[in-house]
């Protein structure tokens, strides 16, 4: 049996893709399992994200004219082995449907790992062509995908809102901690006040900071405490959050800093209490899972994918409904907490729940099961 896993990357010269960073760490660990992978990466040039691992990538050229990217993909599918099984990541990405209804026409399995490329906030807010791309392409993909693969169920849910599918098909696994970093200090305690953090993009829509602020206001203004909200992060806007601080007095007690990265992110990260994120689009928040790691609880909307582990390992705060009323609960809940057992009890919770859930060893492992069954049918 061979895994192609199929990733289309947008900006090759971004030091930041997610999707890059699962690929490879999946594809790593999948290797090491003894399953052979190749990756095939199609963008106009070779990112760095794949470069000198272990596993071998083709890399195929995303020519304007989609043809001549077509014609050489469709060599290396006729030669392609009995057992191969394909696995595309991401969604709404035209050149992977020719590459589908070639499989398809072929008999030749393949699976689909959206990524929260079908999350409800993004599908709503897209362009008139996105849309349509989705309700003439990626629809007839779900349908001809042999798996579907969901970060968490909120995620399976949101698709099936939209559009209907065989949910027997899909299945449930989440991303891991990059590089299974489980070995982070825990938190020291060496200040006075409660810190609560958001670390993350400064995008106020995307990333829900409006809720964030509001719903920090409210819980400040309802409760007399020695809480403080850090703001860590660069993006594009940083001066309008600043003006909604300023606009809702919370000028004594929120404070933004630049992003910091390596042994000073981990430094800042371990003088907090609780990490916060609030977003309306985020699939794979790693700050989340690199807090837990070090004993510190979360507080997170669903959106994040990760909301119904925490939920079920008792390792944090979930928003059922992301909006700052249901946030100035779980700040309060979790200030009620730090004055009980219940409080070291989540700190703990948070630690096993990495080694349990998010172990990239543990999850290749789930892919493979189901690469299995489907090539055994």
């Amino acid at each position: 049996m061979e895994i192609i896993h199929v990733v289309f990357t947008r900006n090759t010269k971004a030091k930041n893709n997610p999707i890059a960073d699962i690929i490879n760490q999946l594809a790593t660990e999948q290797l090491k399992l003894g399953i052979k992978i190749t990756i095939w990466e199609i963008s106009r040039k070779p990112s760095d994200h794949f470069q000198n691992k272990a596993y071998p990538l083709k890399h195929f050229s995303h020519h304007l004219f989609l043809w001549n990217t077509m014609k050489e993909i469709r060599q290396h599918l006729s030669a392609a082995a009995k057992d191969t099984l394909f696995h595309f990541h991401g969604g709404i990405i035209p050149v992977y449907y020719p590459i589908a209804f070639y499989l398809k026409e072929k008999n030749i399995p393949f699976l689909l790992s959206p990524h929260g490329r079908y999350n409800a906030h993004t599908l709503d807010k897209a362009s008139y062509l996105k849309k349509k791309h989705f309700a003439n392409f990626d629809q007839n993909m779900i349908t001809w995908s042999s798996a579907l693969h969901f970060n968490s169920e909120h995620e399976r849910k949101e698709l099936n809102n939209r559009y209907p599918f065989n949910q027997q098909k899909s299945y449930i696994c989440p991303n891991g901690l990059i590089n299974n970093n489980l070995n982070i200090a825990p938190k020291i305690m060496k200040h006075d006040e409660i810190i609560y953090c958001y670390y993350g993009e400064l995008n106020l829509t995307a990333m829900g900071l409006d809720i964030l602020l509001h719903g920090f206001a409210k819980f400040k203004k309802s409760h007399s405490n020695n809480a403080i909200l850090w703001i860590i992060g660069n993006g594009p806007d940083r001066n309008m959050i600043l003006k909604t601080i300023k606009k809702l007095g919370l000028h004594k007690y929120v404070f933004v800093k630049p992003a910091v990265f390596g042994a000073l992110k981990f430094e800042q990260l371990s003088k907090i209490d609780v990490m916060v994120r609030t977003p309306r689009v985020d699939f794979y928040p790693t700050v989340v899972m690199e807090s837990a790691a070090m004993s510190i609880p979360c507080i997170v909307s669903m959106p994040t994918y990760l909301a119904e582990i925490i939920q079920t390992e008792n390792a944090g705060y979930i928003l059922s409904e992301n909006n700052s009323e249901h946030l100035q609960k779980a700040f309060t809940e979790s200030i009620q907490d730090m004055e009980t057992v219940q409080w070291n009890r989540k700190k703990m919770n948070a630690h096993q729940m990495i080694a349990r859930h998010f172990n990239w060893s543990s999850i290749a492992r789930t892919h493979i099961q189901v690469y299995q069954d489907l090539t055994a049918h």
